[in-house]
């Protein structure tokens, strides 16, 4: 056995295998994470930083911001390589469900390429475009085929891809956030105890964006213009107050709820027992009504119709389970709420649940590894997806 283990490292069997360095360029915060990849994914770098509120609302802020900060970001951790994989932001993203017919030896893009015109308005030729058939259904005697459009513009991909550039990257991949889900699903579902589908909501700061994948493969997709910088605005519109003073707040309200003293949970968890539960989460004893923001009941109407256009494609494979994702998912009291208006089972994600987050000297690389941190998902799904460009 020794021999042979001596003559895989001679090999260079045992070589570690790094992730490229995942860019996750979201509305409120700059996430950077690399991996080294195997049956046990190990942590070998991670660094992030908030976003100031010109730069959110500034195209040049932003890019100057962006630039800046990644190189700094670079420097303060072991990164590895210069080999890098970038998401396209949710809030440049379009996502579409399309229902197409299909002549024989046809394909689907003409007839996207016609959608995205008389819908969007938008030259499909001036958009990177990502079809993927989800299914079929029969309506009115016919076929229709199912399809998740997802499109960025050519010239903000470039952007992104020159922004690294300019930090001495090599971009070998570029990915939506939804798609990026779809492939950290595997370890974010490690923990699920059956085989139901799962719905990830994945709440941002600018977006919120629904997932349904079946195994590596996406079967429902949807963007809410309903997320944290909206419940931001509204709480420092109450207040009087401005955006980062009413943005401190609200997290530090999360960190309260989502403190190691308050980690433990029963199973009921304070909710009714035929209602959903949130396992992994602080639960609220309350049973005193709660003010439901404008944002908050936007975004529970849409994922009632999400849901049920989701079982009108696939009535056999029912929803069964919510996971919520994104930093802003740390709100447990306001995820407590979306869960019952659907009465569907919930818990929150920790996508660092399957990945070993000390290096050789027991450091966490700036991961609090004590708590979830759901709103690592995105970089997560970067580290274990292909090369693409």
């Amino acid at each position: 056995m020794l021999e042979g283990r001596l003559r895989r490292m001679a090999l260079g069997f045992t070589k570690p295998r790094f992730s490229p360095i995942a860019i996750d360029f979201g509305t409120d915060t700059l996430k950077v994470l690399q991996l080294s990849l195997g049956d046990a994914p190990q942590l070998i770098a991670s660094a992030c930083a908030v976003i100031p509120e010109l730069a959110r609302t500034d195209v040049s802020s932003r890019a100057a911001f962006l630039a800046e900060t990644l190189r700094g970001l670079l420097k303060s951790q072991p990164f590895k390589g210069k080999r890098a994989i970038c998401s396209i932001p949710a809030f440049q993203t379009l996502i579409q469900h399309m229902e197409l017919t299909k002549a024989e030896h046809e394909d689907f893009d003409a007839q996207i390429g016609l959608h995205l015109i008389q819908r969007f308005n938008v030259d499909p030729s001036r958009m990177v475009v990502r079809n993927h058939c989800v299914g079929k259904i029969l309506r009115e005697g016919t076929t229709r085929h199912q399809v998740v459009c997802i499109a960025a513009r050519r010239d903000a991909v470039m952007k992104y891809i020159d922004l690294a550039n300019q930090c001495k990257l090599e971009v070998v991949g570029m990915h939506s956030e939804p798609m990026a889900l779809v492939r950290a699903h595997p370890l974010l579902s490690g923990r699920d105890t059956g085989p139901g589908v799962t719905c990830y909501i994945d709440i941002g700061a600018g977006m919120t964006k629904l997932i349904v994948p079946h195994g590596q493969e996406l079967a429902f997709a949807k963007t809410v213009h309903a997320a944290g910088d909206h419940l931001t605005r509204e709480l420092a519109q109450m207040n009087g107050i401005n955006f980062d003073q009413a943005r401190n707040l609200r997290v530090k309200a999360r960190a309260q709820q989502t403190s190691p003293t308050n980690a433990a949970v029963g199973s009921q968890g304070g909710i009714p027992q035929d209602g959903p539960q949130i396992s992994d989460a602080p639960v609220s004893e309350s049973a005193e009504p709660e003010e439901v923001s404008v944002t908050i009941e936007s975004l529970i109407d849409e994922l009632r119709l999400s849901i049920r256009y989701y079982h009108s494609i696939f009535p056999d494979r029912p929803i069964q389970q919510l996971v919520f994702l994104g930093g802003e998912s740390q709100d447990v009291k306001m995820c407590q709420m979306i869960a019952r208006s659907v009465r569907v089972a919930a818990r929150l994600g920790d996508p660092f649940a399957g990945v070993d987050t000390l290096d050789s000297q027991g450091r966490s690389g700036g991961i609090e590894s004590y708590k979830p941190m759901p709103g690592w998902a995105v970089p997560l799904g970067l580290c274990l997806s292909e090369a693409n460009l």
